[in-house]
């Protein structure tokens, strides 16, 4: 399944010097266009997906959620080192 890659995330959620990330732009990545219901109970199941792509598996969206989690750590990292993100 594609995904937004890493420049398509940042253009798109880099906010005033903040990664702005969380659930709803993981399942934004894998369709922006999407209307889904999300259960989170120890892991991600989607209770509806409305899209013609293809719904994401729980184990793809975990994916998705660390991935996004990491991006963000990794920019907390480099501004604490003095780089300038964009």
């Amino acid at each position: 399944m594609k995904k937004l890659t890493l420049e398509e995330l940042l253009k798109k959620y880099y906010i005033n010097d903040e990664f702005c990330w969380g659930i709803n732009t993981v399942i934004e990545s894998f369709d922006p266009d999407a209307l889904y219901d999300l259960t989170s109970a120890g892991k991600f199941i989607l209770d509806k997906w409305c899209s013609d792509l293809p719904q994401p598996t729980s184990e793809e969206i975990k994916e998705e959620y660390i991935r996004q989690q990491t991006i963000s750590e990794c920019i907390e990292y480099f501004k604490q080192k003095g780089v300038k993100i964009k």
